[in-house]
Protein backbone atom coordinates (compact mmCIF):
# COMPACT_ATOMS: atom_id res chain seq x y z
CA UNK A 1 0.00 0.00 0.00
CA UNK A 2 1.47 3.39 -0.95
CA UNK A 3 0.30 6.78 0.46
CA UNK A 4 1.02 9.83 -0.85
CA UNK A 5 0.84 12.98 0.98
CA UNK A 6 1.32 16.65 -0.74
CA UNK A 7 2.41 19.05 1.71
CA UNK A 8 3.59 22.56 1.38
CA UNK A 9 6.57 24.01 2.46
CA UNK A 10 6.15 23.03 6.58
CA UNK A 11 9.03 21.41 7.77
CA UNK A 12 8.83 17.46 8.84
CA UNK A 13 10.04 16.14 11.94
CA UNK A 14 11.03 12.45 11.76
CA UNK A 15 10.36 11.48 14.97
CA UNK A 16 6.57 12.95 14.36
CA UNK A 17 6.43 10.22 12.08
CA UNK A 18 6.79 6.96 13.62
CA UNK A 19 5.29 4.91 15.69
CA UNK A 20 4.84 1.02 17.44
CA UNK A 21 6.54 -0.71 16.06
CA UNK A 22 9.05 0.91 13.85
CA UNK A 23 8.94 -1.18 10.82
CA UNK A 24 8.29 0.54 7.98
CA UNK A 25 9.76 -0.39 4.33
CA UNK A 26 10.66 2.97 2.65
CA UNK A 27 10.35 6.40 3.27
CA UNK A 28 11.13 8.94 0.31
CA UNK A 29 10.34 12.52 -0.98
CA UNK A 30 10.04 13.53 -4.44
CA UNK A 31 9.09 16.81 -5.83
CA UNK A 32 5.68 17.75 -6.72
CA UNK A 33 5.08 20.96 -9.56
CA UNK A 34 2.06 22.35 -10.02
CA UNK A 35 0.75 24.83 -13.02
CA UNK A 36 -0.83 27.22 -10.31
CA UNK A 37 2.13 27.35 -8.01
CA UNK A 38 5.30 25.78 -9.90
CA UNK A 39 7.70 28.48 -8.18
CA UNK A 40 6.16 27.16 -4.65
CA UNK A 41 8.28 24.38 -3.05
CA UNK A 42 5.96 21.60 -2.74
CA UNK A 43 6.76 18.14 -1.42
CA UNK A 44 5.01 14.60 -1.74
CA UNK A 45 5.75 11.98 1.14
CA UNK A 46 5.76 8.47 -0.29
CA UNK A 47 5.57 5.67 2.49
CA UNK A 48 5.15 1.84 1.70
CA UNK A 49 3.87 0.47 5.07
CA UNK A 50 4.61 -2.68 6.40
CA UNK A 51 2.20 -5.18 6.65
CA UNK A 52 0.77 -4.72 10.42
CA UNK A 53 0.40 -0.97 9.27
CA UNK A 54 -1.11 -2.00 6.38
CA UNK A 55 -3.87 -4.40 8.24
CA UNK A 56 -4.00 -1.26 10.31
CA UNK A 57 -5.36 0.68 7.56
CA UNK A 58 -7.53 -1.74 6.28
CA UNK A 59 -9.28 -2.04 9.51
CA UNK A 60 -9.37 1.42 9.50
CA UNK A 61 -11.28 1.73 6.08
CA UNK A 62 -13.43 -1.06 7.25
CA UNK A 63 -14.49 0.66 10.23
CA UNK A 64 -16.06 3.15 7.82
CA UNK A 65 -18.89 0.76 6.80
CA UNK A 66 -19.32 -0.38 10.58
CA UNK A 67 -23.19 1.75 10.98
CA UNK A 68 -24.18 0.42 7.39
CA UNK A 69 -22.82 -3.39 8.06
CA UNK A 70 -24.93 -2.93 11.47
CA UNK A 71 -27.89 -1.38 9.62
CA UNK A 72 -27.92 -4.65 7.67
CA UNK A 73 -27.38 -7.00 10.03
CA UNK A 74 -30.57 -5.59 11.90
CA UNK A 75 -32.68 -5.30 8.58
CA UNK A 76 -31.66 -9.02 8.44
CA UNK A 77 -32.99 -10.01 12.01
CA UNK A 78 -36.09 -11.47 12.86
CA UNK A 79 -37.11 -8.37 14.64
CA UNK A 80 -40.05 -6.88 14.08
CA UNK A 81 -39.96 -3.39 12.54
CA UNK A 82 -40.46 -0.82 15.23
CA UNK A 83 -37.66 -2.76 17.35
CA UNK A 84 -35.45 -2.68 13.58
CA UNK A 85 -36.12 1.52 13.56
CA UNK A 86 -34.88 1.83 17.50
CA UNK A 87 -31.87 -0.31 17.07
CA UNK A 88 -30.50 1.86 13.74
CA UNK A 89 -31.36 4.88 15.47
CA UNK A 90 -29.45 3.28 18.43
CA UNK A 91 -26.56 2.49 16.61
CA UNK A 92 -26.28 5.88 15.26
CA UNK A 93 -26.65 7.29 18.46
CA UNK A 94 -23.56 5.31 19.86
CA UNK A 95 -21.74 5.98 15.97
CA UNK A 96 -21.69 9.59 17.12
CA UNK A 97 -20.96 9.30 20.66
CA UNK A 98 -17.87 7.76 19.29
CA UNK A 99 -16.65 10.54 17.00
CA UNK A 100 -17.37 13.27 19.55
CA UNK A 101 -15.44 11.84 22.22
CA UNK A 102 -12.64 11.79 19.57
CA UNK A 103 -13.34 15.21 18.57
CA UNK A 104 -13.12 15.70 22.31
CA UNK A 105 -9.79 13.90 22.43
CA UNK A 106 -8.34 15.72 19.54
CA UNK A 107 -9.66 19.55 21.02
CA UNK A 108 -7.42 18.81 24.29
CA UNK A 109 -4.56 17.55 22.14
CA UNK A 110 -4.59 20.65 19.84
CA UNK A 111 -1.59 22.58 21.40
CA UNK A 112 -2.80 25.43 18.69
CA UNK A 113 -5.74 26.59 20.28
CA UNK A 114 -5.84 29.34 23.45
CA UNK A 115 -7.20 28.31 26.50
CA UNK A 116 -10.20 30.21 25.76
CA UNK A 117 -10.65 28.21 22.31
CA UNK A 118 -10.33 24.83 23.59
CA UNK A 119 -12.65 25.83 26.52
CA UNK A 120 -15.24 27.16 24.33
CA UNK A 121 -14.31 24.32 21.88
CA UNK A 122 -14.54 21.81 24.54
CA UNK A 123 -18.36 22.83 26.16
CA UNK A 124 -19.97 22.84 22.42
CA UNK A 125 -18.67 19.06 22.68
CA UNK A 126 -19.74 18.38 26.00
CA UNK A 127 -22.94 19.56 25.61
CA UNK A 128 -23.28 17.55 22.26
CA UNK A 129 -22.15 14.42 23.89
CA UNK A 130 -24.64 15.15 26.52
CA UNK A 131 -27.58 15.58 24.17
CA UNK A 132 -26.49 12.51 22.26
CA UNK A 133 -26.54 10.18 25.68
CA UNK A 134 -30.17 11.63 26.48
CA UNK A 135 -31.21 10.65 23.31
CA UNK A 136 -29.13 7.27 23.10
CA UNK A 137 -30.99 6.52 27.06
CA UNK A 138 -34.27 7.69 25.60
CA UNK A 139 -34.11 5.34 22.80
CA UNK A 140 -32.96 2.37 24.96
CA UNK A 141 -35.91 3.30 26.88
CA UNK A 142 -38.25 3.08 24.26
CA UNK A 143 -36.64 -0.47 23.18
CA UNK A 144 -37.27 -1.67 26.44
CA UNK A 145 -41.06 -0.81 26.88
CA UNK A 146 -41.47 -2.32 23.13
CA UNK A 147 -39.78 -5.34 24.35
CA UNK A 148 -42.34 -5.61 27.18
CA UNK A 149 -45.55 -4.68 25.27
CA UNK A 150 -44.39 -7.01 22.60
CA UNK A 151 -43.71 -9.94 24.87
CA UNK A 152 -40.51 -11.19 22.57
CA UNK A 153 -39.19 -14.53 23.71
CA UNK A 154 -35.49 -15.03 25.14
CA UNK A 155 -33.82 -15.52 21.83
CA UNK A 156 -34.97 -12.47 20.45
CA UNK A 157 -34.41 -10.57 22.99
CA UNK A 158 -30.49 -11.70 23.26
CA UNK A 159 -30.80 -10.95 19.53
CA UNK A 160 -31.78 -7.74 19.99
CA UNK A 161 -29.77 -6.60 22.75
CA UNK A 162 -26.73 -8.20 21.00
CA UNK A 163 -27.68 -5.88 17.84
CA UNK A 164 -27.93 -3.26 20.38
CA UNK A 165 -24.69 -3.22 21.71
CA UNK A 166 -22.52 -4.33 18.80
Amino acid sequence: MTISLPTGSASLDAHSLRSEPLNAEKVTTTPVTSNAAQEEANTSIHLDLSPVARGIASASEKAGNTQEAKNTKIDESDLPQEIKELLKRIVEYREKLKEKQQELEDVMRDKSLNDEQRQAKLDALQQEISSLNNSLQEAMSQLSKLVTQMDLDDGAVIEMMSLAMS
